[in-house]
């Protein structure tokens, strides 16, 4: 009977449980993806590259379980706010309390058990097509990858299961501290605003205050390390809410006062917004967030593919180094193009590696010198030689250098003259500098050089990077490529939370409208006008926070100056331009649904 009654609620308010369903079905679907990826052990095994990336899909599970709950919590306040007109009904009835909430646990549950079952789908759909597709761009080759893990498909059915039973939890709550009167006048009950002047513009300041200690933070990432977060999410969500709720209010009331207000059905419009600033005022605060955050999100992960060359070129002036090159590798590197080649002798006396410092005379070792611009927002690398006295003293002791001895690891290399050198009695080899113009063009060969070094000196296999920029392009293309991929999906689905939320609430008070609507087209008003004021009053919910959810992105951008050579700006109109086209699509889609359910029917 129970099961029975909550379903038929379901059917009964289907359209309302689609808009939730299409923000919790994103979201559960690409959890699903970021979990097969981060715990799928032969997937990892098998794919060098990506082991580098695991921590960042970790990293985007968390984040999206935390949008994910404060989502949940809000849409499930709305159905409950819809909903507690029939829940009061029941209990008029003779329903007893305690068999309400249980059905509304019950319907809540059915909810996210439809809606983590359809995102498991998704997910496994969109795990076996577009994620291939994203790492076929980045151009890391997939191996033992299986779009369904188990591991994952559980870890996803616990997570979401949790989520759903919180939000029950506190829909349990209000019902049981909400009196039956209270309940059965739940629609009709309107939220009076007091316009103080004076306390709203302290208001007004006081928020304004609240998101630039938010923006600070997030510029000082590198003073305030992980603590920047917090403060800024803090801060910025109260300040946002405090500049929307003054604003709003003051906009309205003088505008009111002004004789635009007295044109058309610019009153009714104005207060139709009024009529509802305090739901609007919370809805325009969390679309911000997730605005900025979808923004935000496909805003970094493209920025990070960007940064994959440079940052690798910064860490070498040779491409890849080649230990004693077999008859292989030597046909390896004839098929590099626009390759050049430069070749030491070695000697190896115990844990030491000794070179012929004549040969580096004739030709240098080169390093990678970083010079800024005035304006401190941009790195820029060159390729400078170094002298045979200066590679003794600074230069034998790097990173870079050390590496070239293979699996001998020597922090004090010695350097002979020919003739000396050719004295010692000791172990012979040799080490080849190669460059290449492109890595994208020698990609395929330079990871089968890669392969077969790793697999010959297993101490460089250890550490994970050898000499040169292409050991450095797979793990930056490992870490940026898996943040690129977190970007571009996190802003999906936060993007599918944000058309949900304002789905969500444009729709739930269409009943009420649909009335006054009606009421204005019996008097005579013309339907140009009707839909002129709405186009403006969804219009507000549209602009407010799309404004401030830029803004917040330009300054949340400050954070990733360490990840973007000091300029995380560069070619940030492009995503900005194709996320607005996208929002106003969304604005006009949601405008005409609107209309055909409002507007009464042309005669």
């Amino acid at each position: 009977m129970l099961s029975r009654l909550a379903l038929s609620n379901i059917k009964n308010r289907l359209r309302d449980y689609i808009v939730l369903l299409t923000g919790l079905v994103m979201s559960s679907a690409i959890f699903y993806m970021f979990a097969n990826l981060a715990t799928n052990e032969s997937f990892i095994k098998s794919n060098t590259t990506f082991r580098f990336a695991v921590p960042v899909f970790y990293f985007g599970e968390v984040l999206l379980v935390i949008i994910t709950l404060v989502y949940v919590m809000y849409a499930n306040s709305f159905l409950l706010n819809m909903r507690l007109h029939d829940y009061g009904l029941f209990m008029m009835l003779g329903a007893k309390k305690r068999r309400v909430g249980t059905l509304m646990v019950f319907e809540t549950l059915v909810v996210g058990a439809i809606a983590t079952a359809i995102g498991l789908l998704l997910g496994i759909g969109l795990t076996g097509g577009l994620s291939k597709l994203l790492f076929s761009h980045l151009g890391i080759t997939l191996h033992h990858f299986n779009p369904f893990y188990f591991k994952a498909v559980l870890t996803t059915i616990i997570l979401y299961l949790v989520l759903f039973v919180i939000a029950a939890i506190f829909n349990l709550q209000s019902l049981i501290r909400t009196p039956v009167l209270k309940l059965l006048k739940q629609n009709d009950t309107v939220n009076k605003i007091k316009a103080h002047g004076i306390g709203l513009y302290f208001a007004g300041i006081f928020g304004v205050i609240l998101v630039g200690i938010g923006y600070y933070a997030l510029a000082q990432i590198a003073t305030f390390k992980l603590t920047s977060i917090p403060i800024a999410l803090v801060t910025i969500v109260l300040g946002s809410y405090l500049i929307f709720h003054s604003s709003m209010i003051l906009i309205i009331e003088r505008l009111k006062k002004s004789n635009w207000a007295r044109r058309k059905l610019n009153n009714f419009t104005l207060s139709q917004i009024m009529f509802r600033v305090q739901d609007y005022t919370k809805i325009l605060t969390i679309t911000s967030l997730l605005f900025a955050l979808a923004l935000g999100a496909i805003t970094v992960g493209s920025a990070f593919n960007r940064q994959i060359d440079s940052m690798a070129k910064s860490n070498s002036s040779y491409t890849i180094t080649i230990n004693n090159p077999t008859a292989k590798e030597q046909g390896l590197i004839e098929q590099l193009s626009d390759r050049t080649v430069v070749k030491y002798d070695q000697k190896f006396s115990g844990n030491h590696v000794i070179y012929n410092e004549d040969q580096f005379a004739q030709h240098p070792y080169k390093i990678v010198e970083t010079t800024q611009s005035k304006s401190g927002t941009m790195n820029t690398y060159k390729n400078v030689p170094v002298s045979v006295s200066k590679l003794k003293k600074e230069v034998s002791s790097q990173f870079d250098f050390v590496s070239l001895g293979g699996s001998v690891l020597d922090t004090a290399p010695k350097f002979y003259a020919t003739n000396d050198f050719n004295k010692i009695n000791a172990k012979k080899g040799s080490v080849s500098l190669i460059t290449v113009k492109s890595i994208a063009e020698n990609r395929t060969v330079l990871e089968k050089l890669n392969h077969l070094q790793l697999k010959a000196y297993p101490t460089m296999d250890e550490t994970g990077i050898g000499a040169g920029t292409f050991p450095a392009f797979l793990m930056i293309s490992g870490i940026y490529g898996g943040l690129e991929f977190i970007g571009y999906f996190l802003g999906i689905a936060f993007l599918a939370m944000l058309a949900s939320c304002l789905m969500f609430k444009i729709l739930s008070g269409t009943q009420q409208d649909r009335i006054r609507y009606n009421l204005l087209t019996k008097v005579g008003t013309r339907r140009s006008l009707l839909n002129q004021s709405i186009n403006r009053e969804i219009f507000v919910l549209f602009a407010l926070p799309g404004i401030l959810g830029i803004i917040d992105v330009l300054f949340g951008l400050q954070m990733f100056k360490s990840f973007f050579n000091n300029n995380p700006y560069q070619n940030i109109q492009y995503p900005i331009i194709i996320f607005v086209v996208l929002y106003l699509l969304y604005y006009f889609l949601t405008t005409w649904l609107y209309k055909l359910i409002v507007l009464p029917k042309k005669k």
